[in-house]
């Protein structure tokens, strides 16, 4: 063996027992994934069903700009609470903001836990959480807290971008971390936001 084959192995050795001693650690409360180091995954069917649980228990509240409870809540704080309570990562109440997590993603790949956002004449932004099937969570102004389809003419001819923040936990922080940071890629898409 040459002494760098040598070196390596003791690397290698040292993050095998590295990586054992941590799995070892004992979590007493539920664990955030961080946002700035994630890789995509195909989020999985359990995905779904967490969410339409979610969107039933949500369906109806009323729209209140910058609320996030369910006496009123507008869309990127429901985005916000929805990813906070099912998928357990933090995000700011912001959809500018929420624009600049996780990886583009188009629109015939959307899958469930994608963001996607619109920009409809009627206001600058908006956002809302794809649930499969054509479908996504948002709070209108109208409606409030409901379901409604890409599909749909109004929502297929104001659709901008989908994001996909799903990912392995490759970076686990504490639930009281508050320094959540968006990705570092240029979006060109995010002129004039």
């Amino acid at each position: 063996m040459t002494y760098f084959e040598r070196a390596l192995f003791i690397v290698f050795c040292v993050m095998v027992i590295a990586g054992c001693s941590q799995s070892q650690q004992v979590r007493t409360s539920p664990a955030r994934v961080s946002l700035t180091s994630m890789t995509s995954v195909i989020p999985s069917a359990a995905t779904e069903s967490e969410l339409r649980t979610f969107a039933s228990q949500w369906q109806g509240v009323p729209h209140l700009s910058g609320g996030d409870s369910k006496s009123g809540i507008d869309a990127p704080g429901l985005v916000m609470v929805a990813f906070d309570q099912v998928l357990g990562l933090s995000l700011p109440h912001s959809t500018p903001r929420q624009l600049g997590y996780g990886e583009e993603v188009e629109l015939a790949l959307l899958k469930p836990g994608d963001l996607v956002f619109f920009r409809p004449t009627s206001m600058p932004r908006h956002v809302g959480i794809y649930l499969g099937s054509q479908e996504f969570l948002h709070s209108w102004p109208e409606t409030g807290v409901s379901m409604s389809r890409l599909d749909d003419p109004f929502w297929s001819g104001a659709f901008w971008a989908g994001r996909r923040l799903l990912a392995s936990q490759s970076s686990v922080v504490s639930p009281d971390s508050t320094s959540q940071t968006p990705s570092n890629r240029p979006n060109s898409r995010r002129v004039g936001w």
